[in-house]
């Protein structure tokens, strides 16, 4: 009775279809199963209903092995894609977790503009998984959010990008893997231009909207330094290359990209 009771106070409200659902029961929580490659409907199935979860498409190969972009064909190898090859990024390379799409862009959406700060742990074990999938994580000097402007940061009283990887630290300690106690930088980079959202905007709009829109932090030296710019989502790349564009013209080695979502162009 005491568990019929628990379930009809407490339903799950999938945050895609907005229908209630039965949640699962004990979904592992925590750090301590860090090795474990926990999938999507694991890790998303306290806030999205069995129907919605199961919509999640992961970016998988074949995709571009420079931008991250997936090709329509599921057939062949990774390739450089068109875009590519004619205005290459600076970023090195970037990949992401999945499209932005469905459920996982309404987790986002209830992550950046409802608050939902529980949500980041989860989210960011994706992240994380990710990033071990294609880097070892000791191959970055440093891990960077890309920064909101300080009038959105005041507005949303949190960057979702730092949310995102600010467990990471204690996840890489827990799978054995300690990193220094900086290499979490949050405040790496500012963002001293307010820039207009980049959807909607043609390519040559774009850059100038982020022209110039990314500083370093004063006295920050970042010489031969390797370097991974996370955020949520990768519309059109226009974003992180232009803070990989700051990090290079400061002395990084390399800059390479991992968000959550790319979104289908």
């Amino acid at each position: 009775m005491a568990a019929i009771t628990s379930e009809a106070l407490f339903p799950g409200f999938c945050c895609e279809c907005g229908r209630l659902f039965k949640m699962p029961q004990n979904l592992p929580g925590g750090l301590g199963s860090v090795a474990a490659d926990l999938p999507f409907n694991v890790l998303m199935g306290r806030c999205l209903c069995p129907a919605c979860v199961e919509q999640f498409r992961a970016v998988s190969a074949p995709l571009c092995s420079h931008c991250g972009q997936p090709f329509v064909s599921p057939q062949g190898p990774d390739h450089v894609c068109g875009q590519c090859s004619e205005h290459p990024f600076r970023f090195q390379s970037a990949r992401a977790v999945g499209l932005y799409e469905g459920g996982l862009r309404s987790v986002i959406h209830q992550l950046k503009y409802h608050g939902r700060d529980q949500l980041a742990a989860p989210l960011g074990r994706l992240l994380w998984q990710t990033l071990i999938h294609y880097w070892e994580p000791c191959r970055f000097d440093r891990v960077v959010p890309i920064p909101l402007h300080p009038r959105r940061l005041r507005e949303r009283g949190f960057n979702q990008a730092h949310l995102l990887i600010r467990q990471w630290p204690a996840i890489a300690a827990a799978a054995g893997l300690p990193m220094p106690s900086d290499w979490i930088d949050n405040r790496l980079l500012k963002r001293h231009k307010e820039t207009l959202p980049q959807t909607g905007l043609k390519k040559v709009q774009r850059e100038t909207n982020m022209h110039h829109a990314f500083c370093l932090e004063p006295n920050r030296c970042i010489r031969n330094e390797r370097i991974l710019l996370v955020d949520d989502v990768m519309t059109t790349g226009t974003t992180a290359d232009s803070c990989a564009l700051t990090l290079l013209c400061a002395g990084a080695a390399e800059v390479r990209v991992l968000t959550l979502a790319r979104a289908v162009l």
